[in-house]
């Protein structure tokens, strides 16, 4: 009777992966039978569904029952892969008391950067992300509508990005941010200053200003941090757009003409 190991059916899983990455097998794609992978791999059933399970919880198959079943190669929307991410960042960081989030707010910040620059490169439409700004500006919403609409804000400057690979990792690192957000103390004051923030980084993004952006993105990821210490100064008052009437120009004095002086001999 075969020995079961761990490392046959690692060794299994990881060439079947191997497989699937590299595009011999496509999303959707049928793995070859159980009898049939067992017979290649010269394993026993036990083994090779070890193998099989760890697959499935790496996400990449799916095992269906029934006529015309069998392990499936995974097609995961982003919504999916970003949870599953979010997942294994929130394992690998957790620690006492949400102590870890200010690092998952420093990730997500650096990622930021970079879907701000492609945005501005790719000049994306950013109507989502406004679409979430214009929602922010009701300060009649509650604290949990607030912080769920910061969530979706940042999702959609990911997906601004237009970089599968950027969006799906930083969805992921947003996701596990803000399962340990908190979701009470944003009075008005608070909300103007994220407000602020988002604001100019919409504005600095639409008119394709990077470093304007950028300014805003890093004094952002300041105020974030100094509220997460307990150091965020929030009486600070927020710059505010200049009225109208202050930018009109004063009115052109006349001036006063000169009496005539008789010409010097």
């Amino acid at each position: 009777m075969e020995k079961r190991t761990p490392d046959r059916a690692s060794a299994i899983a990881s060439l079947l992966q191997d497989n699937i990455l590299s595009g011999h097998y496509g999303p959707g794609d049928r793995l070859p039978s159980e009898a049939d992978l067992c017979a290649h791999f010269k394993v026993s059933r036990p083994t090779l569904r070890e193998a099989l399970g760890r697959l499935n919880a790496r996400g990449m198959i799916v095992a269906r029952r029934g006529a015309g079943g069998g392990a499936f190669v995974t097609q995961p929307t982003p919504e999916v892969a970003g949870e599953q991410v979010a997942a294994l960042v929130a394992l690998s960081t957790r620690a006492p008391d949400n102590a870890h989030r200010p690092f998952l707010t420093e990730a997500r910040i650096q990622l930021m950067l970079g879907c701000a620059e492609l945005a501005i490169l790719r000049k994306t439409d950013i109507a989502d992300l406004r679409a979430e700004i214009d929602l922010q500006s009701d300060f009649a919403i509650d604290d949990e509508a607030f912080v769920g609409s910061m969530r979706r804000m940042n999702l959609a400057l990911a997906s601004a990005s237009g970089n599968n690979a950027m969006t799906l990792l930083t969805q992921g690192l947003i996701e596990a941010e803000f399962a340990v957000t908190p979701k009470t103390d944003y009075p008005t004051r608070v909300r103007a200053r994220f407000l602020s923030y988002h604001v100019r980084i919409a504005n600095g993004i639409a008119g394709l200003r990077g470093d304007d952006t950028r300014a805003a993105i890093m004094e952002l990821w300041s105020f974030e941090a100094d509220r997460a210490s307990g150091e965020a100064d929030d009486a600070q008052p927020v710059e505010r757009p200049p009225r109208m009437r202050d930018l009109r120009l004063p009115p052109v004095q006349r001036l006063t003409p000169l009496p005539d002086q008789p010409l010097s001999e």
